[in-house]
């Protein structure tokens, strides 16, 4: 798998004299202007702290300039103190919590003369999605013995899946504020931006993955199968649950908001302890929807890891990790269930996968 760090969308800006032949479309403005490269006119910036690359050459030979992005002209997120006029700046607020998507962005720079300069406009899409955590290749145990507490048929027989390459998932549940910024709309019925987004079908869900797939042109984005999920949602244990098993109100509410912790409804997402590989909710808070259609047992399941989408109960799909109306018992590592792909839940929501694309 191409490794990519956790910050991978960058922009490089360039101030010149004169005209700038790759993006003719650029208008100056004042003595120098700033280009994006390859005439690209979307920015996609997804994360916090993200780091611009710059290399400016300023009018009257300035070494120290400042930048700042601009919304119709209008300050909307600075990248911080004055900095030498080569080097790397970073973005420190998320800048679609301010103003979110769409157009007339520009960048702006001041130099310590007093000279301003422009970029052309661009616009910037998407909204932060979150953290996204690789998970190695590896072998695990799927489902659960008889032995343990509360197993279920659904649940057996215990089988080996065993994954030949990493991929990365969301380390949190996909928010509100993301479902929004890609869909236009927030059906969720509690909390705000930071809460999972919930109410949402699996159908739903395939209609987010290909708009924020089509939207960004580093990466796809996808469910996870019902084994990839396990298998994260484990992070290397055998036990009940990622954090042992504990099952005790007092261990259980430091990982998961369930029925005795979260007071009737979802919480903000990542703000219990997560599991060893730093993926949050994987147990409680809101179930998460995967792409494989649901079966009793798992007799003849893939052993790969894939998404098993033939045979079973046609039109139902899996959810994973319990909620916050659950008790302990359906907050296991290996608990099962199943709802209609179109229907909605106010306890059911999910997160991605993302894949080097297109």
């Amino acid at each position: 798998m191409k490794n990519r760090s956790a910050y991978a969308f960058t922009l490089l800006l360039v101030l010149s004299c004169g005209d700038n032949p790759s993006d003719p479309g650029n208008i100056p403005y004042g003595d120098f202007d700033i280009f994006i490269p390859n005439g690209d006119s979307q920015w996609m910036l997804w994360e916090t702290g993200v780091p611009v690359e710059y290399d400016v050459t300023a009018i009257q030979d300035s070494y120290l300039i400042k930048l700042e992005l601009v919304k119709n002209d209008t300050l909307t997120t600075d990248f911080g103190d004055w900095v030498f006029n080569t080097g790397s700046a970073t973005v420190k607020a998320q800048v679609p919590d301010t103003l979110g998507m769409g157009n007339n962005y520009r960048l702006r720079i001041l130099t310590v003369e007093g000279d301003t300069a422009y970029s052309a406009s661009f616009s910037i899409q998407g909204y932060s999605l979150g953290e996204f955590v690789e998970v190695p290749a590896g072998s695990f145990l799927m489902g659960s013995l008889e032995e343990e507490w509360y197993h279920q048929p659904s649940e057996a027989p215990a089988h080996t899946v065993t994954f030949e390459n990493s991929f990365e998932i969301l380390g949190n549940e996909v928010m509100q504020s993301t479902w929004e910024n890609v869909m236009g709309n927030n059906p969720s019925n509690w909390g705000t931006d930071s809460f999972p987004v919930e109410s949402v079908s699996w159908n739903d869900c395939q209609v987010f993955v290909e708009t924020l797939s089509a939207m960004d042109s580093l990466y796809n984005y996808r469910l996870p199968s019902e084994a990839e999920w396990e298998y994260a949602c484990r992070a290397g244990t055998g036990t009940w649950y990622y954090w042992g098993n504990n099952n005790s109100p007092d261990t259980v509410s430091q990982y998961a908001w369930y029925s005795s912790s979260s007071s009737g409804h979802p919480h903000w997402t990542s703000t219990l302890e997560p599991n060893s590989w730093n993926l949050y909710d994987m147990s409680g808070n809101v179930f998460e929807w995967c792409q494989d259609v649901y079966h009793e047992n798992y007799e003849g399941a893939p052993a790969d890891g894939s998404a098993w989408v033939t045979g079973g109960l046609q039109g139902y799909r899996v959810q994973r990790g319990g909620s916050w109306s659950n008790n302990a018992q359906f907050l296991r590592n290996a608990t099962r269930s199943k709802l209609s792909e179109g229907q909605v839940s106010i306890s059911t929501g999910f997160r991605v996968i993302r894949e080097i694309g297109p």
